[in-house]
């Protein structure tokens, strides 16, 4: 049995045998940092006691242009002292947003600064990876190699359960929460465990700390394209609009730089192939032997995993049609009723195949009524959270809003088949129109006093409300007889309306959700009030200032003296007339205007008074 230690500070690594090099080894472990042979490794003719510190795997190497963000930070403070129990942190958050680069970050910084003794990296994309690696590590630890890597592996788990040797291991690109069953490292004072996925199932979430990753910040999209067409300057022009283009996506930023550069393209006509609406979007990124930073697909072909494995998930079939219907509204976020109107139902009806065909007598029963889905609201909304648990759309915390990249919408978009591309685009857009009520205006008449001081006030108008019977969910609303085939019923509705101090002639006040109920339980529209202001006896209004017109017949404007004035609240105070005051000249009263808008100390404007 022979041991050959690699002991130089930094060997060559053409001198390294080629599956030591790889990280690749049938018999033994082979551990390498990708690009950094700085750390002393062993590689085994057979097995021998191994010298610490010890990495398996093989972990990856930093991209170009890297740069830290605010979640290397989160990752960093875990680790909270010497003797602190650290808890699993997943890393979670859509395909192309830098997971794995987080992970290898602090991977390789914890190795080179040696705050592990034991690395452990691990291709988590199915049990038997895991099963291999958690093998290599314990035959390496032990000496002994297990024909079974399921016993392999309980004999790593509970060595890390006892050890005192600091130790990380990271699970990277988690495809299936279950396939950890039974294999997740424990939690100990001297372990830390870090995963990296684009799953957010709840049972991979409990008890572990989740990390959300997000997409670059607009500073950081910015700085990392200055950095990667540094050598390019020209090419900088509209480099912030470009950002905003790609949605701040780091894997979008990467391809798009690389495809530029490789194109002698600046930012700008980069942007006008993006918004040719001809091109699809795996024409704007390098070919597959061409990718940046060794990406394994195109940032067009990265979320089609994900489709696949949420359009498997209960209810089956369901989420590939949804995110087709996603794809063709605001990404900025709209209501989730979206996608349990009819028009959204019947869409997602049509990807379950054609319907059995009812034929003869009953066919003809009813053949004014709605078509009936076989698909329910309640599905359409599993579905939405299937394609949240893939970090494919991401929902508010109440579920009531619903938002998509744009970047995924144009992926999905083109991965339409063209026989459904105009269906889609139509049941969006009529699933709009039935997932809101319309919004309503009503103008008032109000009086100088009530817009200056703020008034309450009864008002009553006509509306539409969710039926109380079907509660408008489809398909019971189908049938109902309480409503007019639409979920909804026609009343006369009273509320009271608060009008803040200081509106103006004109305003409008906006009252959220106040008016009629959408169609098949859809979110309520807008109620808009509109000012309007009565003429005041006395009194002019110029914004936040008044003018009046005081006759001073009493007064002799060429000695002055002093005048009582009613103000506009009510209130009588008295002001000084200056000797030789002239008639056209007005006499300023601070304080005595209308009083500002929406401040929480709001003050008031000044009263002019022109005296005759």
């Amino acid at each position: 049995m022979t041991t050959t230690h690699s002991a130089t500070p930094s060997p060559d690594p053409d001198r390294l045998p080629q599956t030591a090099r790889e990280g690749v080894d049938a018999r033994g472990a082979r551990g390498v940092l990708a690009g950094d042979y700085g750390i002393q490794h062993n590689y085994f003719a057979g097995r021998t006691p191994m010298s610490w510190p010890h990495l398996v795997g093989v972990v990856p190497g930093l991209v170009d242009q890297r740069l830290d963000r605010r979640a290397d930070q989160d990752l960093a403070t875990a680790l909270a002292g010497e003797h602190a129990v650290v808890v699993c942190q997943v890393l979670a958050g859509l395909g192309g947003v830098g997971k794995t680069q987080l992970a290898a970050n602090l991977a390789r910084r914890w190795w080179q600064h040696r705050q592990v003794d034991l690395l452990i990296w691990v291709s988590a994309t199915s049990r038997a990876a895991v099963l291999t690696r958690y093998a290599q590590a314990a035959a390496d630890i032990s000496g002994v190699e297990d024909a079974d890597p399921d016993e392999a592996s309980v004999r790593l788990l509970a060595w890390l359960a006892s050890t005192d040797r600091r130790w990380l291991i990271v699970l990277d690109d988690l495809t299936n929460p279950q396939d950890l069953a039974g294999l997740w490292p424990p939690s100990t004072s001297t372990g830390h465990t870090v995963v990296t996925t684009r799953r957010r199932d709840a049972a991979l979430l409990a008890g572990r700390r989740l990390v959300d990753v997000g997409v670059f910040t607009p500073a950081e999209a910015v700085a990392y394209l200055h950095g990667k067409l540094a050598g390019h300057p020209a090419r900088l022009d509209e480099v912030e609009q470009l950002a905003v283009d790609l949605g701040y996506l780091p894997l979008a930023l990467a391809q798009a730089a690389a495809y530029l550069l490789d194109r002698g393209l600046t930012c700008g006509e980069y942007r006008k192939r993006f918004a040719d609406r001809r091109r699809r979007l795996a024409e704007l990124v390098p070919e597959p032997q061409a990718l940046p930073d060794g990406h394994q697909t195109t940032v067009a072909a990265t979320w089609s995993l994900s489709i696949e494995l949420a359009d498997a998930m209960i209810p089956a079939g369901l989420a590939r049609p949804l995110l087709e219907l996603a794809s063709h509204v605001d990404p900025n976020g709209v209501p989730t009723t979206v996608f349990t109107t009819l028009a959204a139902l019947l869409y997602l009806d049509r990807g379950l195949g054609p319907p059995p065909r009812t034929t003869g007598f009953l066919a003809s029963l009813r053949p004014s009524r709605p078509v009936r889905p076989r698909v329910g609201a309640a599905d359409a909304r599993d579905a939405l959270h299937c394609l949240q648990r893939l970090s494919l759309v991401a929902l508010t915390g109440d579920a009531s809003e619903v938002r998509v990249h744009a970047l995924v919408q144009r992926a999905t978009r083109d991965q339409i088949p063209p026989d459904r591309r105009a269906a889609a685009e139509q049941s969006a857009a009529a699933a709009l129109r039935q997932s809101r009520g319309m919004d309503a205006l009503l103008r008032l008449n109000l009086s100088l006093e009530q817009t200056a001081f703020g008034h309450e006030t009864p008002i009553s108008f006509d509306t539409a409300i969710t039926c109380g019977t079907c509660q408008g969910e489809i398909p019971a609303v189908l049938d109902c007889r309480g409503c007019e085939g639409d979920g909804r019923l026609r009343t006369r509705r009273t509320i009271t309306l608060k009008i803040p101090a200081g509106v103006e002639d004109g305003m409008r006040i906006r009252l959220a959700n106040q008016s009629e109920a959408g169609p098949y339980g859809g979110a309520c529209g807008d109620l808009y009030i509109e000012v309007h202001e009565l003429p005041h006896e006395r009194f002019t209004r110029a914004g936040h200032d008044l003018h009046c017109i005081l006759d001073g017949s009493s007064v002799d404007l060429t000695a002055g003296g002093t005048l009582p004035v009613v103000g506009l609240d009510g209130a009588t105070f008295r002001i000084r007339v200056p000797p030789r005051a002239h008639p056209g000249i007005p006499i300023r009263v601070r304080g005595q205007g209308v009083p500002h808008l929406g401040q929480t100390d709001p003050g008031r404007g000044d009263l002019y008074i022109m005296p005759r």
